[in-house]
């Protein structure tokens, strides 16, 4: 995750893969906020940087986080590109 609204998750949550983990807590908030489990509503915003039709990797090097406007970014300030 790469843009998260402050009010559903915290600082905590960027940069980390959607996993079980990640969908079990998608799940409880929306049983109490209501929430969009893809996200379409604006709750979060996601990056991909590797898949099956990608011929090289994103390596994601450095990082930074901003709160702004009710929102975490994580600013990615370095990255590479890796061949598979």
């Amino acid at each position: 995750m790469v843009v998260a609204k402050a009010d559903l998750f915290g600082e905590e949550w960027l940069g980390r893969k959607i996993d079980p983990d990640f969908l079990s807590y998608l799940s409880e908030l929306g049983q109490r906020h209501g929430i969009q489990p893809c996200g379409e509503a604006g709750e979060y915003h996601t990056f991909v940087t590797d898949g099956p039709l990608f011929n090289q990797q994103i390596e994601i090097l450095e990082t930074n986080t901003v709160l702004r406007e009710g929102y975490w970014f994580l600013e990615i300030s370095k990255h590479s590109l890796r061949a598979r």
